[in-house]
């Protein structure tokens, strides 16, 4: 009798526990339906024209607005899960600096890597979407505004302080449920990323497992992932200005951010 009912309560704990994870699974979902479908249409109109970046924009302030509901559905908010001050401002620049230092690093590395595996063919990155910026200072300016704030902003706060918080709910509190989350999280963003090729993927994959490392380990404070992945962002999505080296870009050439 008594074995009965503890193997009842163990089952109904375990159907909660299921049930939380689905609720988790279907929130992250619809917030990060804007980033998807709006993000892919601005994409595909040209994150290089004032209308494709403005929907990229929009996609990203309507996922935190999505999932600033979510949080406070669950009695909680973005300063609980890292949009607060931090501790100690030299400690935040210095990880800042060696959060850069990290992904300038790895990207090297990454693309030596592939350049030098017999069996992988690295083509040359279609820079073709940004042409109509070259010579349009002022539509490049505000883009780069958009890329410093919301964008930039927005891609740390979802992919990592939301994500994160939410997967580590669905993989359990505990260390291995941290890892898998930080792993699940960086792969989502890698494939956000796949308008970038497969090297492209590949490099944001590893700069969300350096950021959200970072991430996690000061505490879940977002401010020092946040400075150094802005200028990094402005030279992925607007190379034609901010590095002419890309106008004659070739397949087997290194390629920095």
């Amino acid at each position: 009798m008594i074995n009965e009912t503890v193997q009842n309560i163990q089952n109904r704990t375990n159907e909660s526990l299921n049930l939380k994870r689905v609720r988790i699974l279907l929130e992250i979902l619809v917030a990060f339906l804007p980033i998807l479908v709006l993000g892919g249409l601005g994409t595909w109109l040209g994150t290089d024209t004032f209308l494709g970046g403005m929907i990229v924009t929009l996609g990203y302030a309507l996922s935190i607005l999505v999932a600033t509901f979510v949080l406070k559905s669950r009695g909680s908010s973005w300063q609980d899960i890292g949009l607060a001050r931090p501790g100690s401002w030299p400690r935040t620049v210095l990880l800042s600096i060696g959060a850069l230092a990290a992904l300038f690093i790895m990207t090297i590395a990454l693309q030596i890597v592939a350049l030098n595996l017999p069996w992988i063919e690295v083509p040359p990155v279609d820079q073709s979407r940004f042409n109509p910026l070259d010579g349009n200072l002022v539509v490049f300016l505000l883009l780069v505004v958009l890329a410093w704030t919301t964008i930039a902003f927005g891609e740390e706060m979802f992919y990592r302080a939301f994500l994160i918080t939410q997967l580590g709910d669905v993989f359990q509190k505990s260390k291995l449920g941290t890892a898998l989350a930080l792993i699940a999280s960086s792969i989502i963003f890698g494939f956000a990323h796949v308008v970038e090729g497969p090297l492209g993927v590949a490099n944001t994959f590893f700069m969300g497992l350096i950021f959200g490392a970072i991430y996690l380990r000061t505490g879940r404070n977002r401010t020092a992932v946040v400075r150094p992945v802005d200028p990094c962002g402005v030279r992925r999505r607007y190379p034609q200005h901010s590095n002419r080296y890309y106008q004659n870009n070739r397949p087997n050439s290194l390629q920095f951010f």
